[in-house]
């Protein structure tokens, strides 16, 4: 069984199994979740290697993590979340939602819950979210989860608005 990162009142974050592939791949395979994204749809074999990857490092901590976002009642896969490497104990936030699942409120559900969740169970001092300056919805979602925006910085060969939210001891 797949290890259970958080739950929130509608969603479970879960570690990635091989059996999440097809379900992955209807997500990823959608050019529109890729809209403001500096990659493009995936193909299966992507989704695979993806999934292989993330199984091959199983984190055990919410310090660095990605995880399958499952829908609380259906058991479905709606996305991806986690924290990935930026800075020492400095995190940058990421979801990707299916589309059909936009403008539900699930990425501000997921936003606070790994921020709350991570600052309590580690001791990393900061956490991250980059958005293309046009992705409007991210940006809103990124400041109601209480991230204080920084600006426009470069970030992987593009430019991002940055925001941050530190830890309060």
């Amino acid at each position: 069984m797949e290890q259970i990162y958080f739950e929130t009142e509608r969603l479970i974050v879960r570690q990635w199994s091989f059996y999440d592939i097809p379900a992955l791949f209807d997500i990823m395979s959608n050019d529109f979740v890729h809209t403001y994204a500096e990659d493009s749809a995936w193909d299966m074999e992507k989704t695979e290697n993806y999934i292989r990857y993330m199984i091959d490092r199983d984190f055990k901590t919410l310090e660095l993590f990605h995880g399958a976002v499952v829908l609380k009642g259906s058991n479905k896969i709606i996305g991806r979340t986690g924290l990935n490497p930026y800075k020492e104990k400095q995190p940058e936030i990421e979801w990707k939602l299916g589309v059909g699942y936009w403008g539900k409120g699930y990425a501000t559900e997921l936003g606070r819950a790994i921020i709350g969740k991570a600052f309590a169970a580690t001791d990393i001092s900061c956490i991250y979210g980059m958005a293309h300056p046009d992705n409007i919805a991210s940006r809103k979602v990124l400041e109601k989860i209480g991230m204080e925006c920084i600006g426009l910085h470069k970030f992987r060969n593009n430019e991002d608005m940055f925001y941050v939210i530190k830890k309060v001891n």
